[in-house]
């Protein structure tokens, strides 16, 4: 018998590579380029040496010819970076394997969900460390955060958000031998799609009804939104479009870049360089108009204050708040024109115009009191002459608190010859009809010639403080006596009024009674010390209001060095001080000066803090020196005392730390902070419930506790050390993930878009949620998704993309080549090496979120434009937002996975 002649197909051929499969030969896979005798990719040995091979024709054999690939995961012969362990674990079956995978996968989800617990307690002290500061311009002193709270939302705060997913992607590069893999920037491109869709989905139905949270700090927000949307974009044209499947080195370091771009960005957005966005807080007071002269400003100061103020006693801040309800800016008269076109008039959205102070007609008897917000002649509908219209004189009106009543003008047009008659009704707003205001509801009867008639409505004045409330008033069911076709009655342009109550009642200004908002205690010797600071109440003692106090150490230790006190302070009707207990511990000091500060939060029923004090209006500081009696001069006591507070910390942190495995192996609840002897009422289910989750993460407990306090080396200790362990704990989950994605037959990146960036997100989620809720603002929720989606990308991909581009453009080896060298979908001019990203399936999805992420970030817009924030608003405002949102979520896992799983088989086929 002759021997077989053995066919070599080349790479252009629609099959790859030629397997020999006969009874006398070993079963050998080879390239399809390879020459006789040379040695294998795989390195195994030689291709056969065939000597004499007879022509083709002469008892020749073709043989079959198959792809050569890896065995997958699962695979008998597959391994990831560190899984599988267990000794023929694909013998199990796939249904077995794919269960446990995924309870081991949720598990491992719970593990890094404590890790970045811990990490983020790491940010959170690194992030809180304050300096004081001299303010030349005002000669004091401030006690200022070393982190720009901008900065360090997009820098240490967003890498502590999504620390699972860019380590997840650097460790898939460096485990899979610099090559590309699908799991890594799929689970980049999926976590950003959930945090978009459906984090804000969750906050947008977290909101109580009829509350709405907007974004205060707007420029920045702008600014992370763009590079949001940009940034993936991005992925698409240097995977597209500059260099198709490769990622240049340049491309990849310009992406890393990207990442200092947006924080410096940010940053100057936050301290007002760019346009737009809220006024600074402090030093320009009320911007009315940006083209507003000074002299404008104080010609319309002095006529709120002749209208308001009863010959000038109006106080700063209601005249600050009557120009935000009264001087908005102008609209233009051809928006107003454009609303006159409309044919449902009643639900035309009534829009307010600034008036000099000339053109203002009062439309009560009290133009001290009331004022009307707008009254442009020209504004009214230029109504045809067999209508008679009914419209208010202006859509918005402010009024005192403690004006007794108000007037509302009604205004009749066009049709006046005969006798007609409007309804009128009011509506709760935030003001309630009762406790604010007495509800009205009847008609108006205009006889043949009146063209105006006043509705009176009485205002409740009480001694409570109450923000800013408002109510409405309604026209409803107008009518013409004596109607024929010709004579109808019909609402105007404004059918429906704005009325704004300001409360004149001023429950006071807190602050410390110190000079230059520091306080120097000397100590007593072997003794503690106990003193008094005084809290003072200014401006005003309205009502009962309270504010809550706490001390934190600076270069004095709490525990050490003073009392850590904290609680609530209560001042009552009339009362002006009280005092906060504290007390310095008599010890041995080594330094002259020491010092911990005492800080006011959270004043309630209108109370405010001093902004001219330290702190501003967020929160009152007063900083306490304490002055050692003897501090030791000689050069060797210095570096005992040098030494000796170093060590005081670390005694602290020993003490946390020992601590940290106490509550690892014994804390069943996480809320036990309940004093000694006191048992929380818990059911028998919690019970059982807590003790189960306990043992289920008992592991991961001891594991965090492995990790150093935050009192070590100012938090930067436990910064790096839980870092490297969400390192190797998002190395199982890329192992797990893979394992379970193989069971189940889908690719990767249909296993990190759904499983993997769910897993991922969760925590964020619950963190979120629980921003909106509680902040006046949705800056902490909203605003911190786009940041932390630019992140992703610049950080999660401009990283491991930089190592893959140098790595690959160094040298190539065997493995490279045979893969890339003769790849059609790889530019030739990058076929002798480069770092190769596939775009097919990546690019896909990517398109997907980005016009998702537009019609996200527009829906918000809209949202705020018609409800006044981007959270919160009516119920079925809310269900139809978060409806699309997750709409939009879904849409994305169906076409992303539907394009990778398409792939899939057609790769098999």
């Amino acid at each position: 018998a002759h021997p077989p002649t053995i066919h070599l197909y080349p790479l252009s051929h629609p099959l790859a590579a030629a397997i020999v499969s006969t009874t006398s030969w070993l079963k050998t896979a080879f390239p399809a380029d390879s020459h006789i005798g040379s040695p294998l990719a795989s390195g195994v040995g030689l291709l056969p040496r065939l000597e004499g091979v007879p022509m083709a024709g002469n008892s020749s054999v073709v043989v079959e010819v198959i792809d050569t690939v890896e065995p997958s995961i699962c695979e008998p012969g597959g391994q990831g970076l560190i899984l599988p362990l267990v000794p023929n674990e694909h013998e199990w079956g796939l249904a077995v394997r794919g269960v446990i995978y995924f309870f081991f996968l949720v598990w491992c989800f719970s593990g890094v969900g404590m890790a970045s617990d811990v990490f983020m307690d790491a940010i959170e002290r690194i992030t809180s460390k304050r300096k004081r500061k001299f303010n030349p311009v005002t000669g004091r002193f401030l006690t200022v955060m070393v982190w720009n709270p901008t900065v360090a939302n997009l820098t240490l705060m967003a890498l502590g958000s999504s620390a699972p997913e860019i380590l997840l992607s650097v460790i898939e590069l460096l485990g899979n031998e610099v090559f590309a893999g699908d799991l890594g920037p799929s689970t980049i491109v999926g976590s950003a799609a959930f945090n978009l869709f459906i984090i804000i989905a969750v906050c947008v139905m977290a909101i109580p009804d009829g509350q709405i949270r907007y974004i205060k700090e707007t420029r920045v927000y702008m600014v992370t939104a763009v590079f949001s949307v940009a940034a993936y974009l991005w992925l698409v044209f240097i995977l597209m479009a500059t260099s198709p499947n490769v990622v240049e080195i340049w491309e990849a370091v310009l992406t890393f870049l990207f990442f200092p771009l947006l924080v410096g960005l940010a940053y100057l957005a936050d301290k007002g360089y760019f346009g737009g966005g809220d006024a600074p807080k402090m030093g320009r007071g009320s911007v009315i108009s940006a083209d507003m002269s000074a002299e404008d400003l104080k010609e319309l100061e002095e006529d709120i204050k002749a209208r308001h103020g009863q010959g000038g006693n109006l106080s700063r801040e209601a005249l600050a708040e009557i120009m935000k309800i009264e001087a908005a800016e102008p609209t233009s008269r051809a928006m107003y024109r454009r609303l006159a076109k409309k044919k449902n008039q009643d639900k035309v959205m009534a829009l307010t115009a600034v008036k000099t102070p000339g053109h203002i007609r009062p439309p009560t008897t009290d133009p001290a009191k009331i004022v009307p917000l707008d009254d442009d002649e020209e504004v009214h509908l230029e109504s045809k002459c067999e209508y008679s219209t009914f419209s208010f004189a202006c859509c918005k009106m402010a009024c005192m608190e403690d004006v007794g009543k108000v007037e509302l003008l009604v205004l009749r047009e066009g049709l006046t010859t005969m006798p007609a008659s409007v309804g009128y009704r009011t509506k709760d707003g935030t003001a309630k009809a009762g406790n604010d205001y007495e509800p009205v509801e009847g008609r108006l009867y205009f006889g043949a010639g009146e063209t105006e008639k006043n509705i009176a409505i009485k205002i409740v004045d009480d001694d409570t403080y109450e923000e800013r409330e408002e109510f409405y008033v309604e026209l409803q069911s107008p009518e013409v006596q004596g109607v024929t076709a010709n004579h109808r009655g019909c609402l105007g342009d404004v059918p429906k009024m704005t009325v704004c109550i300001i409360d004149n009642d001023v429950p006071g200004t807190l602050s410390f009674g110190y000079e230059n908002d520091s306080l120097e205690v000397k100590e007593t010797p072997g003794e503690d010390k106990e003193f008094d600071i005084v809290v003072t109440r200014k401006d005003g003692a309205t009502g009962k209001v309270t504010c809550k106090y706490k001390c934190e150490g600076a270069t004095a230790l709490a525990g050490d060095d003073f009392d850590p006190v904290e609680g609530e302070l209560e001042f009552g009707e009339g009362e002006c001080q009280k005092e906060i207990k504290c007390c310095i511990k008599g010890r041995t000091r080594y330094q002259a000066k020491q010092m911990f500060r005492v800080f006011l939060e959270e004043p309630t029923n209108g109370a405010k803090f001093d902004k001219t004090t330290d702190g501003g209006e967020d929160c009152c500081i007063l900083t306490v020196f304490i002055q050692a009696d003897i501090v030791a001069q000689d050069p060797i006591q210095k570096l005992r005392s040098t030494m000796a507070v170093r060590w005081d910390s670390a005694r602290v942190g020993n003490a946390n730390y020992a601590a940290q495995f106490s509550d690892a192996l014994f804390k069943i609840y996480d809320d036990d902070e309940e004093e000694p002897g006191e048992e929380p009422d818990r059911s028998t289910c919690d019970k059982i419930q807590a003790y189960v989750f306990h043992f289920i993460n008992l592991p991961w407990k001891i594991l965090c506790a492995f990790v150093p306090p935050v009192d070590y080396c100012g938090g930067w200790l436990c910064f790096n050390c839980s870092l490297c362990l969400i390192g190797g704990i998002t190395a199982i989950i890329g192992d797990v993930a893979a394992l379970f994605g193989c069971c189940l037959g889908v690719p990767d990146a249909v296993t990190a878009i759904t499983f993997v960036a769910l897993g991922t997100s969760l925590p964020d989620t619950f963190a979120s949620k629980t921003a909106a809720m509680n902040e006046e603002h949705a800056d902490a929720s909203v605003g911190n998704v786009t940041g932390s989606n630019s992140v992703n990308v610049f950080l999660g991909l401009g990283l491991p993309w930089t190592i893959g581009g140098i790595y690959w453009a160094l040298g190539t080896t065997e493995e490279w080549r045979s893969k890339y060298s003769n790849d059609i979908e790889v530019p030739e001019a990058f076929r002798s090496g480069a770092f190769i990203v596939k775009a097919g399936d990546l690019s896909f999805s990517v398109i997907v979120f980005s016009v998702g992420a537009c019609a996200c970030v527009a829906g918000l817009a809209v949202r705020r434009h018609i409800y006044g924030g981007e959270l919160g608003g009516p119920k079925h405002a809310k269900i139809a937002s978060a409806s699309f949102m997750a709409c939009l979520w879904f849409t994305y896992i169906g076409l992303s996975s539907w394009k990778a799983i398409d792939t899939m088989n057609r790769g098999a086929a």
